[in-house]
């Protein structure tokens, strides 16, 4: 017999009227399912049977009952969160923890052992990080907050660490030993950014309840940290309007300290940790400072000159276009977007890049249908002209590009899905007579 089909043989509902007439008979002294039931089944895989009992409305009911049995038993017996967490199967690891469906029979346990013995009291977060370490429950809270379903979890029990550490009266230092922040290979650069950032929020809560003491901490950074690791921290406390001024500051300050020892813009590029800055990184505030920082320096050093954009291509070359995309998207960013396209082009224009290598280097040979709708087919169809116009004995077309790069079969159903749009309408048609007349 399947164990999964017990609930649903007569005989076990014969049993369950039995335990409810005998409770009706002496409700002084009720008995309960689930200690016999655990003879049988442990927790984890009770639990899994009552959530597919929930599916059917015939046994609905006694799922809901048991879960109830269950609970009520565990109080009963005192049985502490952290030994129900284990009983579920939960202790295991922080991998999908949060969204496993027990997890939310563990958190309406936990509340209601808080609620019956309150001297015992223990917090969801209290018990994992007991269970699984600060650095274990930090990562876990960061990949659940970028899930839909999860998020708003985690948030709560990540707003419940910092208070957690603050009510326990860790310091700023205490924290950044507890993420092991301190550790030999942070030295020259942080590896774990989740760890940092998770650091620097509960900095930000930190001097939120001890204001006198932002300024302190901020600055006595400097004395402790080589530039990438500080400018790291920095990074991030910017993020937050209580940190906001002060770190831009001293960040200032060094950024001035950098122009006065000479250090070539390729190097503060590194310090300011740029490289970390993602797609958007064109839209920041500091991108734009280190823009200024190029020109300072190329003034101050007329025999050695810097190229900006070279710093920027070696240090994103393989996201080049996905910065540009992300710039495009945003009015206030289109022109430092615009700048970027340009000098890539000319880049492109001086190392004679023939224009079907580009239309690669643009990743248009991946876009598939949405080949012409791309907004960067029109980057290409641009570079195209100025590279005939500029070495006019060579001339490919766009539909050489094309070909080069898609097989006809393929250009045929890009064509077809290109006329479904009417800004591309005419253009598909023109290509569609040249690719008959090759």
């Amino acid at each position: 017999m399947a164990r999964n089909n017990l609930f649903e043989k007569p005989a076990f509902t014969t049993w369950v009227k039995y335990v409810d007439d005998l409770n009706a008979k002496h409700p002084e002294k009720p008995s309960r399912m689930y200690p016999t039931l655990t003879k049988y089944f442990d927790d984890e895989t009770l639990f899994k049977l009552t959530d597919d009992m929930k599916w059917s409305e015939k046994t609905k009911p006694f799922a809901t009952k048991l879960e109830d049995d269950w609970l009520q038993a565990g109080l009963q017996s005192r049985k502490t969160p952290e030994k129900v967490l284990v009983g579920l199967g939960l202790g295991k690891t922080t991998d999908s923890l949060l969204e496993n469906s027990l997890f939310s029979h563990w958190a309406k346990y936990t509340a209601a052992f808080n609620k019956r013995y309150p001297e015992e009291k223990a917090t969801m977060i209290e018990t994992l990080t007991k269970k699984f370490g600060d650095i274990e429950v930090t990562k876990m809270l960061h990949t659940a907050k970028s899930k839909k379903w999860t998020k708003t979890l985690a948030t709560q029990l990540e707003s419940a660490q910092m208070k957690m550490w603050l009510n326990n009266g860790k310091s700023t230092d205490d924290v950044f030993k507890l993420l092991q922040l301190d550790k030999y290979g942070n030295i020259y650069h942080f590896e774990d950014k989740v760890l940092l950032s998770a650091w620097v929020s509960y900095m930000n809560v930190f001097t939120k309840e001890n204001p006198n003491k932002k300024d302190v901490l901020l600055s006595a950074l400097g004395s402790r940290l080589t530039d990438r690791p500080l400018n790291q921290i920095l990074n991030e406390a910017k993020t937050f309007p209580s940190m906001e001024n002060t770190a831009i500051k001293i960040q200032t300050n060094k950024i001035q300290s950098y122009l006065a020892s000479n250090e070539s813009p390729n190097k503060v590029f590194e310090l300011l940790a740029l490289d970390e800055m993602g797609d958007g990184i064109l839209g920041t505030p500091l991108f734009r400072t280190w823009m200024n920082y190029a020109k300072d320096f190329n003034k101050q050093n007329p025999n050695k000159q810097v190229s900006w954009f070279d710093t920027l291509r070696s240090e994103n070359n393989w996201k080049g276009f996905q910065v540009i995309d992300k710039a495009m998207e945003n009015p206030s960013t289109v022109s430092i977007g615009k700048t970027v396209q340009r000098e890539w082009i000319n880049t492109w224009l001086n190392n004679e890049k023939p224009p079907k290598v580009v239309f690669g280097l643009l990743d248009l040979n991946a876009a598939g249908k949405y080949t012409l709708t791309n907004p960067r087919f029109k980057t290409w169809t641009t570079y195209l002209d100025e590279f005939n116009q500029r070495y006019p004995s060579k001339t490919p077309t766009v539909i050489d590009g094309l070909r080069s790069n898609y097989d006809d079969m393929n250009l045929l159903a890009i064509f077809k899905a290109a006329k479904k749009n009417p800004t591309t309408a005419k253009l598909t048609t023109d290509l569609e007579n040249a690719l008959i007349n090759k």
